[in-house]
């Protein structure tokens, strides 16, 4: 799980050394969200989100090219604020989570469009059958913490927004309710995170280790 996307936007707003070697960077988990929405008999959208994913981000600085970014998602942490639908989203119909608890998605190439906009290609992995998977990608903010945040230690973050379509045919997820009022064949997926330097970051790093390290105080905002 390392990223592309991150390491060619970096380099196009001019934020890397001509030498850099690659350098990890940690997903902030109380800074993301992994959302999705799929049609609903043509009416309003069907919307949720996954509660627990993780990646890990490995940035070539040198060469963006060679760095690559993979998710894992935890397929019974699906949430769409219905609890009978979100039983029926976890059988056997749709994620089968019992059988195949996680979705995966690991890069293969960065396609850049401006210095902060771009392409990820990658492979995506559902139900036990992985399909070509492309996500737009926008870089909104590179900084650094200010001080007066209390344990952000002044890290530098990088926020991204990214947006795709999984079409769940191509993984086998052919189940129909009934002819005429089926569930979207498409699911628009809708993913913000952050993503932190945490080299040599202390034990009270918040962005670093929230939801990492048990009984860790969580952010406060």
């Amino acid at each position: 799980m390392k990223p592309v996307f991150l390491a060619a936007a970096l380099a196009g707003a001019g934020m890397v050394s001509a030498q850099a070697e690659p350098r990890e960077w940690t997903l902030d988990l109380g800074h993301a969200h992994f959302g999705w929405q799929v049609d609903h008999m043509g009416l309003s959208r069907t919307v949720g989100v996954f509660r627990e994913f993780d990646g890990t981000f490995l940035i070539d600085e040198e060469n963006p090219a060679n760095s690559q970014i993979s998710f894992a998602v935890n397929a019974a942490s699906v949430e769409s604020n219905h609890i009978g639908r979100d039983n029926h989203i976890r059988n056997a119909d749709y994620l089968n989570v019992g059988q195949y608890p996680q979705i995966t998605f690991v890069s293969t190439e960065v396609e850049m469009l401006t210095p902060e906009t771009g392409i990820l290609h990658g492979d995506l992995t559902m139900l036990g059958v992985s399909a070509p998977l492309t996500l737009d990608f926008k870089m909104v903010r590179n900084t650094v913490y200010p001080e007066f945040i209390p344990n952000y230690d002044e890290v530098r973050v990088v926020g991204f927004e990214v947006t795709g379509q999984v079409l769940r045919l191509d993984h086998g997820m052919d189940f129909i309710a009934f002819l005429g009022s089926p569930t979207g064949l498409a699911i628009d997926l809708d993913i913000h995170f952050d993503l932190v330097d945490c080299a040599d970051v202390p034990d009270t790093n918040i962005p670093c280790h929230w939801g990492r390290v048990a009984g860790f105080a969580g952010p406060n905002e």
